[in-house]
């Protein structure tokens, strides 16, 4: 595998870590008995684990759609962040989405290098 896969899958991978980390916080903290936050915490674990999935199966394009499903994801939680007018959980998910894209982007145009034979 490239390097560039594995910058990839590492932003992809920690990417998914944090959203399931502050979805299970969420979780275990005050939303405990809150059946939203079962589903959300349910949603990104999942995540999470298909991302692993992904790594260990070493498929790039399963990263790369996995890479574009969590930029969307941090995306509407930055979304979220800026109407709530909470700066910190505005501008990191806005951050992770933008490097999430970058390196998503940067990984497919390596398979089209790779399928023109360059």
């Amino acid at each position: 595998m490239t390097k560039r896969f594995w910058i990839c899958a590492l932003m992809t991978l920690l990417s998914a870590a944090v959203s399931a980390g502050f979805s299970l916080a969420g979780l275990l903290g005050a939303g405990s008995g809150d059946s939203f936050a079962r589903y959300a915490a349910s949603r990104s674990v999942a995540l999470l684990l298909t991302v692993l999935i992904a790594i260990c199966v070493r498929s790039r394009m399963a990263i790369a759609f996995l890479g574009i499903a969590m930029t969307i994801v941090q995306a509407f939680d930055g979304i979220i962040g800026a109407l709530a007018h909470d700066p910190s959980k505005t501008y990191a998910p806005f951050a992770f989405a933008i490097f999430n894209a970058v390196v998503v982007r940067w990984l497919l145009r390596e398979e089209r290098g790779i399928a023109k034979g360059n």
